[in-house]
């Protein structure tokens, strides 16, 4: 692909998918909806680009498009599988809830908010502090109050996920 048809892709991207995530949310996939996302989309992403960030959003928030897809399969199947667990404690009046801390090897505030989000979005559990190398989690699960069995527990998948390193750096994502 020559240069400028490059740009154009790394630019319309990131907008595209701010469309789908638009369409998703309307619960609608007709025409207008789509041009509503990306224009929305566009519109967002260039005014937090001049006023909030001075620079563009690729030196910001650069993930590989493997790490990214292999954390929304992640964040799927967790999401069931929590469920499961959470209807199954709830159901057997087994809950035990807890604030726990849990140690990160995340530093990057992008990694880290996308680990904060995947944690509140698994049902039973709901991140309430983040800095880097923490998070704060009320859990309805706290069978232990060891922090590394925890944090294997609650959020091992998905930091293991965003920390592996990418075979394929050329398949970067905006």
């Amino acid at each position: 692909m020559n240069k400028g048809g490059h740009q154009i892709y790394r630019y319309a991207a990131l907008p595209l998918v701010l469309a789908v995530v638009w369409c998703i949310w309307s619960e609608s996939f007709a025409l207008n909806t789509w041009v509503e996302g990306a224009v929305l989309g566009g519109v967002a992403l260039l005014v937090t680009r001049r006023i909030f960030l001075h620079r563009p959003y690729l030196s910001h928030y650069r993930l590989p498009f493997r790490s990214v897809a292999r954390y929304v399969v992640v964040l799927c199947v967790e999401i069931f599988r929590s469920g499961y667990h959470a209807i199954r404690i709830m159901c057997t009046d087994r809950m035990n809830v807890g604030v726990v801390d849990l140690p990160s090897d995340i530093t990057d505030p992008l990694r880290g908010a996308l680990v904060a989000t995947a944690i509140t979005l698994t049902p039973g559990t709901v991140t309430i502090d983040y800095s880097p190398g923490r998070f704060k989690v009320i859990w309805i699960d706290c069978f232990t109050t060891d922090p590394d069995v925890a944090a294997q527990s609650i959020k091992g998948r998905f930091e293991r996920v965003l920390l592996a390193p990418d075979p394929d750096p050329a398949g970067e994502a905006s």
